[in-house]
């Protein structure tokens, strides 16, 4: 893990990023774009447009995080909220980094959702007589791939279109091309097939990303929950 005031080093001023900021009467993150002003390490500012920055639902408590496209793989930070200065400025904290993929693996979480497998064939080839769907539910998820259960068990030789609908309040679906890994047969009742995403949008990778982290802090809530009722 890189060091705080090092990896702001990296970051050249004035770079716009993509900020997904915590909400005080929403368990799911503000997604934003917005700019990266320097001041002193491990301190920063994220400048906003006009109109951008909805102050009075940022929970200034809550920790950030910030993805910052350097040209090759993302970056993310992870930051909290020191002030909100008006209606277009967050000073922010860093509390630690990650690259893209650390963030991405990082951020596995159980997660029950609703997915349809596709055969995927190049637009040059046109055999229908070889095209198949599949719906099943996610097991797992994170930004590098997916555990799914489906109730036969899909080529495991051939990529696969996953369209998957998100566990967010906007049901959003997103679309990956993936590969298979590895498929087991759970009892006569589905298989368990895990996939690792060859080809992703960026957007439909951060969707994911921001659906984990919602979903993980649900998580840590309920242990706490768990946790004081068992002292009580």
């Amino acid at each position: 893990m890189t060091q705080g005031r090092d990896i702001l080093d990296t970051i050249p001023d004035s770079r716009p990023v993509r900020a997904f900021l915590p909400l005080i009467t929403s368990e799911e993150r503000y997604r934003v774009h917005c700019v990266y002003r320097k001041t002193s390490p491990p301190a920063f500012d994220l400048l906003f447009s006009a109109g951008m920055l909805p102050v009075d639902a940022i929970d200034p408590g809550g920790t950030a995080i910030i993805s910052i496209d350097l040209g090759g793989p993302n970056l993310s930070i992870e930051a909290k909220i020191k002030a909100i200065k008006g209606e277009q400025v967050l000073e922010m904290v860093t509390v630690k980094s990650m690259s893209h993929a650390q963030m991405r693996e990082f951020f596995r979480v159980d997660a029950n959702a609703a997915v349809i497998g596709r055969s995927f064939r190049p637009e040059i080839v046109n055999d229908l007589d070889s095209s198949w769907s599949l719906a099943g539910r996610t097991i797992d998820i994170s930004g590098n791939g997916i555990l799914v259960a489906f109730p036969q068990e899909p080529p495991m030789d051939s990529q696969i279109r996953l369209e998957i609908t998100l566990p967010t309040s906007d049901m959003e679906v997103i679309s990956a091309l993936a590969r298979p890994v590895r498929s087991q047969k759970i009892g006569d009742r589905y298989y368990e097939v895990a996939y690792h995403f060859v080809d992703i949008s960026n957007e439909d990778r951060d969707k994911i990303i921001g659906c984990c982290l919602v979903l993980q802090r649900k998580l840590l809530r309920l242990r706490v929950q768990v946790r004081d009722q068992e002292i009580q």
